[in-house]
């Protein structure tokens, strides 16, 4: 799904600016539904971004302020539960998973992001009926 579809079903306005002078890849402004973009980035980055900020999508600024700590987790798991789901789909053997490549090609390097891996495929595997097996 390219960036476009994805805000299109989620309801939200995309729009690119240059993020050369800015601090951040990405951010949606929930009261305008406005997903934002640094155009300047891959294709890949620029779905990862979208996917993460998508995962403001229910946090309350107050929310955000209190604990910005637990909404962007929030946030990265989201990404994660989407990107992974998008990329088990395409395997003809899911037990064929290998998380550490999965976290290089989307460059997660945080314990939390490689824990969030492991349990999303744990849940998508439950739910094909497979046996969860470590492959790193």
């Amino acid at each position: 799904m390219t960036v476009k579809e994805l805000c299109a079903q989620e309801g939200v306005n995309l729009c690119y600016f240059d993020g050369s002078e800015w601090h951040s890849p990405g951010f949606f402004n929930p009261a305008l539904k406005v997903l934002a973009i640094d155009i300047n980035l891959s294709e890949q980055d620029q779905k990862q971004v979208a996917l993460h900020e998508l995962g403001h999508k229910e946090h309350t600024p107050v929310q955000y302020e209190i604990n910005r700590e637990l909404c962007e987790l929030q946030a990265d798991r989201s990404m994660i539960h989407h990107l992974l789901g998008e990329e088990l789909k395409t395997m003809d053997d899911v037990s064929e998973f290998n998380y550490v490549h999965f976290m290089e090609r989307y460059n997660l390097k945080t314990i939390a992001n490689e824990a969030m891996v492991i349990e999303e495929y744990k849940v998508f595997a439950e739910e094909k009926g497979y046996f969860y097996e470590n492959r790193s």
